[in-house]
C-alpha cells in the first residue's frame, strides 16, 4: 500500500472506528501462523470470537448446540453469493432454533447470533490487511469490520492522488467479491457471504454499496444522524461523515436489522441498504409517533423528491415499527392514488416483508379490513374511500388510535374530499404523508397531515447522484393568433355593434386566457415543441 493511502485514508479510518468503540487488532495477528483465530487463510469467520459471543448472548446453550449453530453459520453450502448472503442475513436477523431441555422438556430454543437489544453485548472488531485465500489468488482488503467474529463490512482505501480513486476502489471491491468477472474466480467470494456493506473511500469522498451494487449505485452517506457533523466531532470529509453515520455501534446494527432488504428486480435478487435520507426520515417519524400527544401531533409530511425511494422508506418504516415495543401492535394502512403506485407498493411489501399484506381491492373489502382491530398491513387506493362517483360520505369505521395511515403522493388528492373521508373513517389515526412535490402555502396537505417531518430536495438528490438534473428552457411561441392584430380583427367582425356593446363583448370574451386558448395558437405551440424536440 502507498504511504499516502495509509497515512491519509486507512489510519484515520481505523482511528475513527476505534473512537466509535471498535477494538483493533492488526491483520497479521489474526493469521493462522500468528494465532488460533483461524486454521487456514480460507477461513473468514473468527470462530473463537464467534463461540465466545454466542455463549455470552445465549448463556444457556450447551456445547452440542453451540457447535451446531457455528456449523450452520460457517459450513453451509449455497449455490451462489447472493443466496448465501441472504441466507446468512436471515439467520442473523431471525435467529437460529435448536432443540434443548432448559428444565421443561426438550423444546425449540432461539439462539441469537447478535444481541440487537443491547449493542454493547456484542464484540466489534476492526482489522487491516487481513489476508484471505480465494480459489486462484489471495486478497488483502484494507479494512475489515467483524461483529461477533463475522466479517460484516469491507472498506477499501485509495490514495486521493491517483486517477479516479473512487472507481479504482469500487473495482477492487467487485474483484474481491468475484462480481467483476465471476467465471475467472479472481476473488474470495466466501468473505462476502456475511457482508452487510462495502465502502470505497479516498477520504474526500466515500461511498457505500452492497454485494449486488454496480458502480453507479455506490452513494455517499451525508448525515451522521442522530448526531450532527459538529456533535460527531468530525470534519466534513465524506469518509468521516460516513463512518460516524454508518459505523456507530447502534446505527450499524440498526442498518443490519431494519434497513436491509433483498428485492427481486427483473429476475435477479438485489440487496439494498437504506440511503441516509431514508434512515433519517424513518427515525424522525418514529420519534414523532412516540412523542405526539394526539393524532395531529403525531402526523406529518415527509417530502422526499422523486426517485429518492419513498416506497422503500415506507418498508423500512414498517420494519422499524414492527420491532418497536410501543408501536409493534399498530395497524398500518398504506394509501396511494394511482394503480401503478398501488401495485408497486403492494409488490414491494410482499417481496420484502415477512408478514401478510392485505390488499383492499374494493370498497367493501376496504371497510372489512379497516374495521378489524388486528395489527396487520393494509394497502389500498384512496378512491376506495369513495362509495360511488358522486358520494364522498364515508362512515366511521374504526376509532382506534392504534392505526397509522401512510399516504403516498399525498399532495395530489388526499387533502381534498377524499382526505376528509379518510379522516371520518379513521378519526384517531395519525397520518404520515409521503410526497415528492414541495408543498406551497395554498395547498392543504400540511393542514391535513401536519408539519414537515423530513425534507430531501431535488437539489440534494442531484448532488448525491441519485437523480439526474432537470434543465429548463423558456419558450415564447407567438401570442398573435393571425397575421393581423386582434384589435383590427375585432373592429372588422363587430363593426355594426355600438361602443357599449363592443366593450361588453371585450370584457366577457377578450381575456388573455381566451387568446392563449385560441386553437390557432395551441397549434403553433405544439409545432414549436415538436420543432424544438427534433432539433435538440
Amino acid at each position: 500500500m502507498a504511504s499516502d493511502e495509509l497515512d491519509k485514508v486507512e489510519l484515520p479510518a481505523l482511528e475513527q472506528l476505534q473512537s466509535l468503540g471498535w477494538s483493533y487488532v492488526e491483520g497479521a495477528q489474526l493469521s493462522p501462523d500468528e494465532s488460533d483465530e483461524r486454521n487456514s487463510l480460507k477461513d473468514v469467520v473468527l470462530e473463537k470470537r464467534l463461540t465466545e459471543s454466542l455463549k455470552r448472548i445465549n448463556p444457556w446453550i450447551n456445547d452440542e448446540n453451540l457447535r451446531k449453530v457455528i456449523r450452520e453459520l460457517t459450513k453451509t453450502l449455497y449455490p451462489n453469493l447472493v443466496e448465501a448472503n441472504q441466507g446468512i442475513w436471515t439467520q442473523i436477523n431471525q435467529s437460529v432454533s435448536v432443540m434443548q431441555d432448559l428444565g421443561k422438556g426438550n423444546k425449540g430454543q432461539t439462539v441469537h447470533i447478535i444481541d440487537f437489544e443491547n449493542p454493547e453485548n456484542n464484540e466489534f472488531l476492526c482489522t487491516n490487511q487481513f489476508k484471505v485465500s480465494g480459489v486462484n489468488q489471495n486478497i488483502i482488503p484494507d479494512i475489515l469490520c467483524f461483529v461477533n467474529g463475522l466479517p460484516l463490512a469491507v472498506i477499501e482505501c485509495k490514495s486521493p492522488y491517483i486517477t479516479n480513486p473512487m472507481e479504482a476502489g469500487i473495482d477492487q471491491l467487485l474483484r474481491y467479491a468475484n462480481r467483476r468477472t465471476p467465471e475467472n474466480d479472481e476473488g474470495a467470494e466466501k468473505l462476502f457471504h456475511y457482508n452487510l456493506m462495502m465502502v470505497s473511500t479516498h477520504r474526500d469522498k466515500a461511498r457505500v454499496g452492497t454485494i449486488t451494487s454496480r458502480i453507479e449505485h455506490y452513494l455517499e452517506w451525508k448525515d451522521p444522524y442522530p448526531l450532527t457533523v459538529e456533535q460527531g466531532g468530525v470534519d466534513e470529509a465524506s469518509q468521516d461523515v460516513m463512518l460516524a453515520g454508518l459505523f456507530s455501534k447502534i446505527n450499524f446494527l440498526d442498518i443490519l436489522q431494519n434497513f436491509t432488504v433483498f428485492e427481486p428486480v427483473d429476475g435477479h435478487i438485489i440487496k439494498k441498504i437504506s440511503r441516509y435520507q431514508q434512515f433519517r426520515a424513518v427515525h424522525k417519524t418514529i420519534e414523532r409517533l412516540k412523542k405526539g400527544e394526539n393524532p395531529k401531533e403525531k402526523s406529518g409530511v415527509i417530502w422526499h423528491t422523486q426517485g429518492s425511494g419513498k416506497s422503500l422508506t415506507m418498508v423500512f418504516l414498517t420494519l422499524k415499527i414492527r420491532r418497536d415495543p410501543s408501536l409493534r401492535d399498530y395497524k398500518m394502512v398504506f394509501i396511494t392514488d394511482r394503480t401503478q403506485l398501488d401495485a408497486q407498493l403492494t409488490r414491494t411489501f410482499i417481496n420484502t416483508q415477512s408478514e401478510t399484506i392485505y390488499h383492499a381491492s374494493s370498497v367493501r373489502k376496504l371497510k372489512e379490513l379497516l374495521q378489524k382491530d388486528s395489527s396487520d398491513v393494509v394497502t389500498a387506493m384512496v378512491q376506495k374511500f369513495q362509495e360511488n362517483a358522486d358520494d364522498f360520505e364515508f362512515p366511521v369505521l374504526n376509532k382506534s388510535d392504534k392505526i397509522i395511515v401512510l399516504a403516498d403522493e399525498a399532495h395530489r388528492t388526499q387533502y381534498g374530499t377524499l382526505g376528509a373521508a379518510i379522516n371520518t373513517a379513521l378519526p384517531n389515526a395519525p397520518r404520515i404523508a409521503f410526497t415528492g412535490t414541495p408543498l406551497i402555502k395554498s395547498q392543504k396537505t400540511t393542514n391535513t397531515f401536519g408539519s414537515y417531518i423530513d425534507t430531501y430536495t431535488i437539489e440534494q438528490a442531484v448532488k448525491d447522484g441519485s437523480t439526474v438534473q432537470i434543465l429548463y428552457e423558456g419558450r415564447e411561441p407567438s401570442v398573435r393568433v393571425t397575421g393581423d392584430s386582434l384589435d383590427s380583427l375585432f373592429d372588422a367582425y363587430f363593426e355594426n355593434y355600438t361602443e357599449d356593446e363592443k366593450a361588453a363583448i371585450k370584457k366577457k370574451y377578450g381575456t388573455n386566457q381566451a387568446v392563449l386558448e385560441a386553437p390557432q395558437r395551441i397549434r403553433r405551440v405544439c409545432m414549436d415543441i415538436v420543432k424544438h424536440y427534433r432539433e435538440h
